[in-house]
C-alpha cells in the first residue's frame, strides 16, 4: 500500500512538472509572438529616414536668363516739344553728318517759337522786377529817436544830480556860517548876561534863557527849509533816474528791432538773389530752347545728324505732335550683351565672369566676358531701354534688376539682336558646412537641420532626431552653406516618410 501510494505521488508531480513546462514555453511563445507582432508594427508606424553626412566645398551657381544686343557707343538726339513730325528717317539707315533724321511742320514750328519768344520776354520782364525788389525801403531806424531820448534823459539826470550837489555844498556851508553866527549871538547875550549879574539877577537869568532858545529855533527852521528844498532836489534826481532807465530799456529794445529787421532784410535779399539765379538758369535754357528752334526753322524744318552711324531707335512716328520725350539713337561702333538678372544672383556675379550666348539666327554659343553689373539698364545720357525683364517671362520691381554687360567684337551683329544666356561657375568662397536644400528646415524659430542620435533601451537600439540650429549662409539650386553646430560625423535627415519633429523616433533607411 505504501509502496503503491509512492508511485502515484510520482507519477502526479511528473505531470506537474510537465504541466508548467507547457505553461512556460506557451509563455515565451506568446513573448516571441508578441515581439515579432511589435516589430513588424513599429516598422510600419516609426518614420524611415535617409541620412547623409554635411560636405565642405564650393556652391556651384547655374543662372540662366535673356538679352540683347545694342551699340555701345551712339548719339542721342532729342526733338523740342509741340511740334508736328512730316517725315522721319526709319531705323537701320546708315546716316553721315547733315544727312536728315526728322522734317518738322515749319508753321507749328513758327507757333511755337513764337510762344518760346514771350516766354523769354516775360522772363526777362520777372528778373527785372526782382532786381528792383531788391532795392531797400527808405525807413528811419526805430533806435534814432530812442538815442535822442536817451541822450536827452542822460542830460536831465546830469543837470538834476549837479543841481542837488550844488544845494549839498551850499546847505554845508551856510548852515557853518549860520552856527558861527549862533555862537556869536550866544557869546554876545552870555556876556550880557554875566554883565547883569549873571545867576543873582532873575530877570537878565529869563532873558538871556530867552535869547539863546530864540537863537536855535532860528537855526532849526532855516535848516529844515534848506533840507526840504534838498529832499525836493533828490526826488527830481531819482525821477531823472526812473526816466533814464526807461529811456535806456527803449534804446536797446529798439537796437532788438532795428537788428531783427536788418536780419529779415538781409534774409530777403539772399531769397531774392536765389530767385534772381533762378530766374539767370531759366533764361539762359530759354535761350537755348530758341536758339533749337530758330536753327531748325533755319534749316526749313530739318532736324539733321552731326556724326556717321546707323540709327538703331526712333521713338517718333509721322503725323505725331511731340512731347519733348521722343528720341533717335543713332549707332556709332561697337556692340555689347545687356542681359537683365535679379539681384540675389548678380550678387553672386563678377567682372571676368563666363558667359555662354545663343543668338537668334546665328549657330552655336558665343563665349563672352562679363564687363560691368550696374543697376541701370541705360547708359549715360541713353533714355531707351533695349532689355527688358528678366528672361524668365515675369515682371519684377526695378530694385530688384541688375544689368549685366559683355563687350562683343564682330561685325556679323547687330542693334536689337535678341539671345539665351547661361552662366555656370561656383562660388567665390569655399564653405565648411553645405547641406542637401531638402535637408534645411524653417520655422518661426529660424533655420535648423534634424539630425539621428542612438539610444539604447530594453528593446533594443533605437535611433531619435534632435534639432541642430542653423545660419543659412548662401545656397545653389540644390544645395545650401550653413553655419551650425555640425561635424563631419553628424549624420542629417535628408528625407523622411512621414512628417518628423525634433524627438520623434525614426527608422534609418539602408
Amino acid at each position: 500500500m505504501t509502496q503503491r501510494t509512492r508511485r502515484k505521488n510520482v507519477k502526479e508531480k511528473i505531470k506537474t512538472k510537465a504541466f508548467w513546462g507547457k505553461l512556460l514555453a506557451i509563455f515565451f511563445a506568446v513573448m516571441v509572438l508578441c515581439t515579432i507582432v511589435s516589430r513588424a508594427a513599429d516598422s510600419v508606424i516609426v518614420p524611415k529616414v535617409r541620412l547623409e553626412k554635411p560636405s565642405s566645398g564650393n556652391l556651384k551657381y547655374k543662372i540662366k536668363g535673356k538679352g540683347s544686343i545694342r551699340a555701345s557707343k551712339g548719339d542721342l538726339v532729342t526733338v523740342p516739344a509741340n511740334l508736328r513730325v512730316k517725315e522721319v528717317t526709319k531705323p537701320g539707315t546708315n546716316i553721315k553728318p547733315g544727312d536728315p533724321l526728322v522734317l518738322i511742320d515749319t508753321e507749328e514750328l513758327s507757333r511755337e517759337l513764337d510762344e518760346q519768344k514771350d516766354k523769354l520776354e516775360q522772363l526777362c520782364l520777372q528778373f527785372e522786377k526782382e532786381q528792383i525788389s531788391q532795392t531797400p525801403d527808405a525807413r528811419t531806424p526805430q533806435t534814432y529817436l530812442a538815442e535822442k531820448n536817451l541822450e536827452m534823459a542822460r542830460n536831465n539826470y546830469q543837470e538834476a544830480s549837479a543841481r542837488l550837489d550844488e544845494a549839498v555844498n551850499t546847505e554845508n556851508q551856510e548852515a557853518a556860517e549860520r552856527q558861527r553866527k549862533a555862537d556869536e549871538q550866544k557869546q554876545a547875550a552870555y556876556d550880557t548876561f554875566l554883565m547883569q549879574g549873571g545867576e543873582e539877577n532873575v530877570e537878565a537869568k529869563a532873558a538871556y534863557d530867552q535869547t539863546i532858545s530864540s537863537i536855535d529855533q532860528e537855526l532849526e527852521r532855516t535848516a529844515s527849509e534848506k533840507q526840504t528844498q534838498i529832499e525836493s532836489l533828490k526826488q527830481s534826481v531819482d525821477a531823472m533816474q526812473d526816466a533814464l532807465d526807461q529811456a535806456q530799456a527803449a534804446y536797446e529794445i529798439a537796437q532788438t528791432e532795428d537788428e531783427n529787421t536788418n536780419a529779415n532784410e538781409q534774409k530777403a535779399k539772399q531769397s531774392s538773389d536765389l530767385t534772381l539765379e533762378g530766374l539767370k538758369i531759366d533764361i539762359g535754357q530759354q535761350e537755348k530752347a530758341i536758339k533749337r528752334l530758330q536753327d531748325i526753322m533755319d534749316a526749313k524744318g530739318v532736324i539733321k545728324s552731326t556724326v556717321k552711324g546707323t540709327i538703331t531707335q526712333n521713338s517718333l512716328s509721322e503725323g505725331m505732335v511731340t512731347s519733348g520725350q521722343e528720341y533717335i539713337r543713332i549707332g556709332t561702333g561697337g556692340y555689347e550683351f545687356l542681359a537683365p538678372v535679379d539681384k540675389e544672383n548678380a550678387l553672386k556675379l563678377k567682372e571676368g565672369d563666363t558667359i555662354l550666348a545663343e543668338f537668334t539666327g546665328m549657330k552655336g554659343q558665343k563665349k563672352l566676358k562679363i564687363q560691368s553689373i550696374r543697376t541701370e539698364e541705360n547708359r549715360s545720357g541713353d533714355e531707351s531701354g533695349a532689355a527688358g525683364g528678366t528672361g524668365d517671362g515675369t515682371k519684377q520691381n526695378q530694385d530688384d534688376i541688375r544689368y549685366i554687360t559683355a563687350k562683343i567684337e564682330g561685325d556679323e551683329y547687330s542693334d536689337g539682336m535678341e539671345g539665351a544666356y547661361v552662366i555656370e561657375k561656383e562660388s567665390d568662397i569655399r564653405y565648411d558646412w553645405i547641406l542637401p536644400i531638402e535637408a534645411v528646415r524653417e520655422d518661426s524659430k529660424g533655420a535648423y537641420c534634424l539630425a539621428v542620435r542612438k539610444t539604447n533601451t530594453i528593446l533594443g537600439e533605437e535611433y531619435v532626431t534632435e534639432r541642430i540650429s542653423l545660419v543659412k549662409k548662401a545656397k545653389d539650386l540644390n544645395r545650401v552653406a550653413v553655419e551650425g553646430a555640425l561635424t563631419d560625423k553628424t549624420k542629417v535627415i535628408k528625407e523622411s516618410s512621414k512628417e518628423i519633429e525634433e524627438g520623434d523616433r525614426v527608422r534609418i533607411d539602408q
